[in-house]
Parts: structure tokens; sequence; C-alpha cells
């Protein structure tokens, strides 16, 4: 098989780690840790395992972050990976061994990458058994019969992800497509069921959305996956940030009232929106001592949007964090003041990914618009440069089209 590996060995990371302070897609050059490789196919852990080739693997943010070198150093989650890995874990793949009837051999499914104790052979964790398995009680263990430890396929050695053209998963993690969703539509199923996860988590304390609005700050596949995900689950008003020309446009689609990403403009629309009144500190961002928006999703993840989140809530509300930025300073002084929840959203649950594959197929989100590029796994490199810089590029989704061996 052929994989893109990630080979983070001392002396790709120095020399890759020099040319990413001059530019973050330097990175990407041949001295880099990323590079396409030969390698052995992958051999199914145990029976409950199954043979897949992969033929569509989305590019996520996490990936790009990744391959640029833009993660930090001192990440809590490196200890739950293992190196070298083939990445990719926005996937869709065709099974190539026989399953158990209920998914035929040669058919496209979408696949979860989350393990959880049902890929481990475990009887469930509380947080498994909740269908939470991104925070399963054993990720970062040894999984039986695999080389390497992980959270999730595209981060454990031994165990390959969908940028490559071989891969196995558990038979609990392959997800069908509907007849008539062509199969490419899947590389969305995934970010689709983190927005969903995320508009849950905004709601979660709510009698009902009502008609205050929610904010939604990045208008990315993610926010645009969590704007889709509100209006599905009665959000009556949506707004969502946007940074760049092409995406009114995008956040028009969903239903969502898209506003300009600039600080003060957001915080004048939803003081606007909620009768909201401002208190201006010495130094910063003024802020919304009442009124604000009822919940805030963070779809950006930068020291900047989480204090525009706390400027922009009402006391009382909720921030969720989904988005994942570089550590950088931020003041929190009024997640105390008003009292905000700020709760994180890390994956979703199984019947959350088919909740996305059906507002797939059931044309919910205009996923033709949403994939704009896609690129052969021979031109990674140039699929990694526009993820990397999507404004210059009108890009929401890239990904890769993955050729198997002797196609």
């Amino acid at each position: 098989m052929r994989g893109l590996v990630f080979d983070p060995r001392p002396p790709r990371l120095l020399a890759a780690g020099a040319l990413s302070r001059v530019s973050p897609v330097a990175a990407l050059t041949r001295v880099g840790p990323l590079a396409l490789r030969e390698l052995p196919d992958p051999v199914p852990p145990s029976p409950d395992w199954l043979q897949l080739a992969p033929l569509f693997t989305g590019l996520c943010g996490s990936d790009v972050t990744q391959a640029t070198l833009q993660a930090d150093w001192d990440n809590p989650l490196s200890g739950l990976v293992s190196f070298p890995h083939v990445v990719g874990h926005e996937v869709v793949a065709r099974v190539l061994s026989a399953a158990d009837g209920r998914i035929d051999t040669g058919e496209p499914v979408v696949v979860s990458p989350w393990l959880g104790c049902p890929g481990r052979g475990l009887a469930p964790c509380p947080s498994c058994a909740d269908g939470l398995l991104p925070l399963c009680a054993h990720a970062g263990e040894a999984i039986p019969g695999v080389e390497g430890s992980g959270i999730h396929i595209g981060n454990i050695r031994g165990l390959p992800g969908g940028m490559g053209t071989r891969m196995v998963a558990h038979r609990s993690q392959l997800h069908r497509l509907p007849e008539g969703l062509e199969a490419r539509a899947g590389v969305l199923a995934d970010p689709l069921a983190v927005g969903i996860h995320a508009a849950q988590r905004a709601l979660e304390r709510l009698e009902g959305p009502g008609l205050d609005p929610v904010l939604v700050l990045g208008a990315g596949t993610i926010g645009l996956a969590t704007a889709a995900a509100l209006r599905r689950l009665g959000t009556a008003r949506v707004m969502v940030s946007t940074a760049w020309p092409y995406q009114p446009a995008l956040v028009d689609c969903l239903g969502g009232e898209p506003i300009s990403s600039r600080p003060e403009v957001v915080l004048a629309r939803v003081a606007e929106a909620t009768s909201g009144r401002f208190s201006r500190p010495w130094r910063g961002l003024r802020w919304l001592i009442a009124g604000g928006a009822v919940a805030v999703v963070d779809a950006v993840g930068t020291a900047a949007t989480a204090e525009l989140a706390l400027a922009a809530v009402r006391p009382g509300g909720t921030v969720v964090r989904v988005g994942v930025g570089r550590a950088r300073r931020s003041q929190g002084t009024l997640c105390y003041f008003k009292e905000v929840s700020v709760v994180g959203s890390n994956g979703y649950r199984p019947g959350d990914l088919d909740t996305a594959i059906s507002m797939l197929a059931e044309r919910e989100v205009p996923w033709e618009i949403w994939l704009t590029h896609q690129f052969p796994l021979e031109r990674w490199r140039e699929a990694f440069r526009i993820a990397a810089q999507p404004q210059r590029h009108a890009a929401v989704k890239v990904s890769l089209t993955i050729t198997e061996p002797g196609t």
C-alpha cells in the first residue's frame, strides 16, 4: 500500500520547524515530517476488523495543523498518539472483506474514526455506554493486535488512516451510505457530526432555542456544520461570523445570518439583536453586561475568539469550544463575572454520524458547494497548501481521492 505518513523524527522536525517559522506551508516540503511512502498492507487484528480501501478522505483542520507544525509542543494530547502513522480520519472507504450481512463486500461506507471500547474488544466504559466514544476511559491504551496506541484512526502507528490505499476498521466503525448519495459526499459526514454535537452542547442547558440568537464564531467547515445543525434543531436565529468574502453566501444558504468577523462588529450586531448594554474597560474589548447571545460556539479556537465569545454571550449563557488553536494568553475574567458555562465539544456520538449522513442524503446542506477542492493522493502537498490557506482559494473542504494500486 501507499500511505501519507507523519514521521516526527528529530532531523525532520528541526528542518521543517525552522522553515515553518517563515511560512506554515514551508513545512510541507520534502524535508518535512509528512511523506508518501510504500508500506506493508495492514492486517486485521481480529475477525471483528475488516479490510477497506479508502476512496475519499477529507483534510481536517487538525491534519493541517499537524502537517504544518503549528500545534503546541506541550499539547497534552501528544501522549495519546503514536508515531509514525498514516494520517486521515474523514474517510469514505470500500469494504474489501466480507462483513456480517449488514454491510456487503464492495459497499462504500463512512468510517467513524473513534475506536472506544468496541474497537478494543472491551465491555463499555461509562462514556462508551453513553455513546461518547471520544471520551473512552481506555483512550491511548494499547489496542490488541495493533502495534501502536492512540485516540482514533489517523493518529495510531500500525493502524493506517484514510490517506492511504489500504486500512482496516472495526465493524462498529462502519456506517452505510444511503442509496443515491454520492460517495464523495461522505467525507463531510465526520465534520457535520462534529457540528451536530457542538450544537447539542450549545442548547442542552436551554429549555428551547427561542428567538434569542446563537452566535457561531467561524464559517469554516465546522462553523458551517454547527450552523446547519442549530437550524435543524430549531434555533430561530443563528449568527455566524465570516472572515472572507466567499463565506457570507455559504451562511445564507443555511438560513443563517452572516456578520463580519471583526470583534466590534460582532458585538454591535449581537447587542442590537438582544437590546444589549455595553461596558467598556480601560483596555480591550467592550463587552455585553446585559443582553447577549444565549450561547456562543467558538469554531475557531484562538485566544481572540475565546475572549470575543465571553464578551458576546449573555450572563449565565454557554460558550462551547469546538475549535482548536494554539495556546495564547486569554483574558478570562468575564467567565466568572458573567457566570458563563464554558464547555468543550469533542467528536460526536455514533448516532450523530448517522444523522449527518441523513442530512447529506436529504440535501439539508449544500454538500456540492462545500466540497471545493479534490486532489489525487499524489498531489497531497497541493491539497494541504490550499487547506492551510483557504482564504486564498475560497476553500471550504479539501479532500483527497485515493487511487487503489493497479487502477
